[in-house]
């Protein structure tokens, strides 16, 4: 049998892995954002979106510098958690924002006592930022063409679960984890171009053929598991996936950034 490791190492990619921490940061999931003055909390049909994380810049670039993401502020992440849309129709445009905003002037607690006072608020999850190199999925084009046996395909899963030590896969950047298809790229191109991708029709419409070379630029902002800690499960124990255009990220421009959904 082949050496699985090996192969997984080569097709690799640099990430961060989000891991919770009880240390005083300036990143956390859950909690409350923060909003400077003059910065409202994200709506939807007139209600508030639910905050998911606030993520220093500063402290990521220290962790692993990520060239298309800016060196300073934070960011912010909002999704409306009570519909949940999961990002294949153009009309779910609306139901997720991230915002670019001065970082907080010094690291937060591990716990705020403000949480409590906001009834629908996540538990309040500081974060640090751990390098990792991570595989692409088994599904995805490089894996495919590997012919890999079923042992060797049972191998490389084990091995790609292994790289998170058993912690929810809170990442950004590098390949994502997915729990069904394997092509959210070309998926957040399409839908965020307008076409409705909820069934594969899509990939018959002339225009997914004119659309399908800006795939290429589309790079994962974050990824949220399911986290029992965090008290928040996407679908049926699966993840949300923030994505966005590399060229727009590195001018801090995070207005298209495109959500998808994915579940068992």
């Amino acid at each position: 049998m082949r050496d699985i490791r090996s192969i997984m190492m080569n097709l690799s990619a640099p990430a961060i892995h989000l891991k919770h921490t009880s240390d005083p940061s300036l990143s956390h999931l859950g909690g409350l954002p923060r909003l400077a003055e003059g910065v409202s909390w994200p709506v939807r049909n007139g209600m508030r979106m639910g905050f998911l994380a606030r993520l220093s810049l500063a402290e990521l670039h220290r962790a692993h510098p990520i060239s298309w993401l800016p060196s300073q502020g934070a960011l912010l992440f909002f999704y409306d958690w009570d519909e949940q849309p999961w990002g294949f129709d153009p009309k779910d445009r609306g139901g997720w924002m991230v915002l670019h905003v001065p970082d907080l002037p010094e690291p937060l607690p591990s716990v705020e006592s403000t949480c409590a006072q906001e009834g629908d608020a996540l538990p309040h999850c500081n974060v640090y930022f751990e390098p990792v190199e991570v595989p692409p999925s088994c599904f995805r084009g490089p894996v495919d063409k590997l012919g890999l046996t079923d042992e060797e395909f049972d191998q490389y899963c084990t091995i790609s679960d292994e790289l998170f030590h058993g912690s929810p896969k809170h990442q950004i950047s590098g390949f994502p984890s997915p729990v069904q298809a394997d092509d959210m790229e070309l998926e957040c191109q399409l839908v965020a171009n307008g076409l409705y991708c909820g069934d594969a029709s899509v990939y018959n419409d002339p225009r997914a053929k004119d659309l399908r070379s800006g795939a290429a630029n589309w790079r994962l902002l974050l990824q949220l598991d399911t986290d029992d800690e965090l008290q928040v499960m996407w679908g049926d124990t699966g993840m949300i996936y923030y994505w966005v255009e590399e060229d727009k990220a590195s001018r801090g421009d995070f207005s298209n950034t495109w959500l998808v959904l994915q579940c068992g």
